[in-house]
C-alpha cells in the first residue's frame, strides 16, 4: 500500500520531533531542580510542581523509548 508510505514517514518524523522537544523540556526541568536543596524540592510548591512535571515527562519518554527504540539512539 504505497499510498501510505508518505503518511507513515510524516508521522515518524513528527514523533521524533516530539521526542526531542519532550527531552529538551525534561532536561530543562531537571536543571532547575538541580539548583535547589532536597528540602526546598520537598517544601516549595512550585518546585514540587516542577518535579511532578519532570516525572511525567520521564514516564512519557520511557514509554516512547520502549515502543520506538530508534528514537533514543538518534538523540
Amino acid at each position: 500500500m504505497e499510498q501510505y508510505q508518505t503518511l507513515i514517514g510524516v508521522v515518524l518524523e513528527k514523533l521524533e520531533q516530539t521526542y526531542k522537544e519532550m527531552r529538551f523540556n525534561y532536561d530543562g526541568l531537571s536543571s532547575i531542580l538541580q539548583q535547589h536543596t532536597e528540602e526546598e524540592k520537598q517544601t516549595v510548591p512550585e518546585l514540587i510542581t516542577i518535579a511532578e512535571l519532570r516525572n511525567g515527562y520521564a514516564e512519557f519518554l520511557r514509554a516512547m523509548e520502549a515502543r520506538y527504540p530508534g528514537l533514543r539512539s538518534e538523540n
